[in-house]
């Protein structure tokens, strides 16, 4: 099973999470600060407007910045729920991508 980024959605082994990712990366993962795949991006949320989005609305955005995928804000929010129970986010993730489908990785 997978645990994903809450910045970037990207995917990462739950095992290789727990065990080989280095302490600070694994804390900076398990509080939303972002993976070593994304710690240096800036990405555009909703908390983390863009220059695009504030002169041209949601239209406009993402020219320049990464935007967040839906699955970061679904891992984000298992995250604040189930805290450090990694298994149990990585099993809400995995239901999440059979419920969701192609919508889970947009």
């Amino acid at each position: 099973m997978d645990l994903y980024c809450s910045r970037c959605g990207e995917p990462y082994e739950v095992d290789y999470v727990m065990h080989d990712m280095k302490i600070l990366e694994r804390v900076d993962f398990n509080t939303g600060k972002g993976c070593p795949s994304c710690k240096e991006r800036k990405i555009c949320d909703r908390k983390n407007k863009c220059s695009d989005c504030e002169q041209n609305g949601s239209d406009g955005c993402h020219s320049k910045m990464f935007k967040r995928p839906f699955r970061a804000e679904a891992a984000a929010m298992l995250h604040d729920l189930l805290g450090d129970d990694l298994d149990g986010i990585a099993a809400e993730m995995e239901d999440s991508e059979a419920m969701f489908g192609c919508e889970f990785d947009g």
